[in-house]
């Protein structure tokens, strides 16, 4: 790790040896240190921004503070991770130190405190399970909710933090969504409360908004974003205003579980998923709109309307994703064959938004993209998740797709080569669109790979390229991962100009 003085006059260096040095960068000669105190490798080396200091992280779990002309030990050893510090960074005014480490945190330091080795706060971005994951309408954001019962709000171009966490659900977040106003942020629990918060600030509008009698699993902004519907395990779909918080009517009352709730495009119509069955239901009245839809054999757990209105699609536990027809209730089309397929339940579906495509994420851990028209795989299995897929959606524009997982980690899909499925075939596998009678193409050094049971890292013609150690598997970025976030930061393959198989005589060189 390297790092210049602000001027440009002196070079900082992080070493194996344990120790930082300084370097005139013209000469090459050292101009201060070695800089001592650290009892393993040092992992990063900074200078303040007003280069009066020189601060370091280690895989001691601990960063040191040196004065920058003297090399003395300003401040520290800080003490407070409970694993390897791998990066350090000042605030612009030098008066803040930033550290993050594997521990899966993130601390701020005061520099202007030398008699205090305490955090100025300690704001872990740990993940644990994540249930839900919502953009927002502009794309340029994404919500998420967790088992700790915190949401978060995220910059899907960074996979930087920038809201929260937010708490003060008292257990787990099963559900998250966006108004679309962009003004507000609905969050559902299973300590039976539905809560709102400004998308702004984080604030929490109205507290706690009860009338559920059980786990509130699901939670949709209407499209005007003057209410929010809610479905329960209590068995009932109930209506909020979101200006007040105030309970306005309960829309449905059944003798099923409502895993999935979601409002038709033009507001008036709300699909609620069963356990076998799809109700719709008019938002103003409750009543049912039309009878309700029957053709899975187990519990519904996601159900959405397309973009136009005109269709809804539902994925199930039966391991099925299904298309209706939202004015008759007819099935339309069943997705996927006998060779593309969930193994496994499907947690999550939902519509591109040119309703061309429609999006499933499974207990399998993968996520599909399916032709909403025939029910052809078009994209996928896409393979990356640790554990179960709970949650998936396309950016506004169509060209990404968010999914989150109970391993903890939410990664963004290039989607693009959906619209290359439009002229021409698609390879399942990698997700890469070809034209019309040519082959799949991959270059098994970099463009698509799969990681196996054994963690074996396999190119596209079964050769063994490197292996991954499986608490490593959550946070690999994987081909057409697009970004990826985790608490741990992510990992990246990188095999360009690796020697692999018969080529590995090519590493040595007499």
């Amino acid at each position: 790790m390297l790092s210049y003085s602000p001027d440009g006059s002196r070079l900082a260096s992080a070493s194996d040896d344990q120790t930082i040095q300084v370097w005139d960068p013209q000469t090459g000669k050292i101009v201060l240190g070695p800089l001592t105190g650290h009892s393993h490798w040092v992992l990063s080396a900074t200078f303040s921004p007003n280069g009066t200091l020189i601060a370091s992280g280690s895989r001691d779990r601990t960063i040191r503070v040196y004065d920058a002309q003297t090399g003395q030990t300003a401040f520290g050893p800080l003490e407070g991770h409970t694993d390897r510090v791998n990066s350090v960074i000042f605030s612009p005014d030098s008066t803040r130190l930033y550290s993050c480490s594997y521990d899966g945190t993130v601390r701020v330091w005061n520099m202007q405190d030398f008699d205090s080795s305490k955090p100025l706060s300690s704001g872990p971005v740990a993940l644990t399970a994540i249930n839900s994951i919502r953009y927002s309408p502009s794309g340029l954001r994404a919500v998420s909710g967790s088992d700790d019962g915190s949401v978060h709000v995220w910059d899907v171009r960074t996979g930087g933090l920038v809201l929260g966490p937010m708490r003060g659900h008292e257990e787990f977040v099963l559900s998250v969504d966006y108004s679309p106003s962009d003004q507000y942020i609905a969050s559902g629990s299973s300590d039976k409360s539905l809560r709102i918060w400004d998308a702004n600030t984080g604030k929490d509008m109205h507290g706690p908004m009860n009338a559920h009698s059980w786990v509130v699993s699901c939670v949709r902004f209407s499209s005007d974003s003057s209410v929010v519907v809610s479905g329960s395990y209590d068995a009932t779909v109930r209506m909020w205003d979101v200006a007040t918080g105030q309970h306005v009517m309960k829309l449905l009352e059944g003798d099923d579980w409502i895993l999935s709730v979601g409002f038709s495009p033009d507001g008036h119509k709300v699909v609620c998923g069963s356990e076998t069955k799809l109700h719709v239901v008019d938002r103003h009245t409750g009543n049912a709109v039309i009878e309700p839809i029957t053709g899975h054999s187990s519990w519904i757990r996601s159900a959405e309307f397309s973009p136009d209105g005109k269709r809804l699609v539902s994925g199930s536990s039966d391991k099925t994703v299904r298309i209706w027809d939202a004015q008759t209730g007819k099935q339309l089309v069943v997705c996927g064959d006998n060779h593309a397929f969930h193994s496994d339940f499907v947690f999550s579906v939902g519509f591109s938004p040119n309703g061309l495509f429609v999006a499933s994420g499974s207990l399998d851990r993968t996520v599909c993209v399916w032709d909403a028209r025939t029910g052809n795989l078009i994209l996928g299995p896409l393979k990356g998740h640790a554990h179960s897929v709970q949650c998936v959606q396309f950016s506004p524009d169509g060209s990404h797709l968010a999914s989150c997982s109970s391993d903890g980690a939410i990664r963004f899909w290039d989607a693009s080569s959906c619209k290359a499925s439009l002229q021409g075939d698609v390879d399942p596998s990698a997700g890469k669109g070809v034209a019309p009678g040519s082959s799949p193409n991959h270059d098994y050094n970099c463009d698509w790979w799969r990681v196996d049971e054994d963690g074996w890292v396999v190119g596209s013609h079964g050769r063994r390229l490197a292996w991954v150690p499986s608490e490593l598997h959550a946070s690999l970025k994987f081909p057409l991962t697009s970004s990826l976030i985790t608490a741990n930061g992510h990992y990246e393959l990188v095999a360009n100009g690796a020697k692999v198989g018969e080529s590995w005589a090519g590493c040595y060189r007499p």
